[in-house]
């Protein structure tokens, strides 16, 4: 009796990681239809079919599975619970909203980024303004200065001498 209970929990070891390598697989084709760079850090251990390792149930009571994938280097991976109950139409669905929810999220990190990136620069465009046109203020009236100097010198006229740079 005991042999047949071993051989029964050892057979059913057995089909959970096939079905488990195969959920896998499945996630593994819906990211393939993406560009692999725009794939979510938590969904990229998925990339590229890696086979199921080891299979850990929930321990904090938060639903999700932790599964070790790859056979050289291994990745550990979590995934909500009830992806074990899911038809493959549901799996590749629940995939999807992953991947379009985390991508959102990801773009409007980087647009927010942009955009605090952008203002940055706008304060340092107005900031390097004022400094221009302070400067040219000063090379004014220096440029006056030396042209009243070199009028007292020669005893000419200001007029005949060069004025500040124009500017383009």
């Amino acid at each position: 009796m005991t042999k047949h209970k071993t051989t029964e929990i050892i057979d059913a070891t057995i089909q959970l990681f096939a079905e488990l390598d195969e959920m896998v697989g499945l996630i593994a084709r819906v990211l393939a239809k993406v560009p692999a760079e725009t794939v979510p850090q938590r969904l990229k251990p998925f990339l590229g079919s890696p086979g199921v390792v080891l299979a850990r149930p929930p321990v904090n009571g938060d639903g999700e599975i932790v599964l070790e994938l790859g056979r050289l280097r291994k990745t550990q991976v979590r995934i909500p619970g009830e992806w074990l109950m899911m038809h493959q139409s549901e799996l590749t669905s629940a995939v999807r909203k992953m991947y379009w929810h985390d991508r959102e999220n990801s773009l409007r990190g980087e647009l927010i980024r942009l955009e605090r990136s952008i203002a940055d620069h706008n304060k340092q465009v107005a900031h390097h303004r004022a400094k221009a046109s302070e400067d040219l203020r000063e090379h004014g009236r220096i440029a006056a200065s030396i042209r009243r100097l070199s009028a007292r010198k020669l005893g000419t006229t200001h007029r005949h001498l060069p004025g500040p740079p124009r500017r383009n």
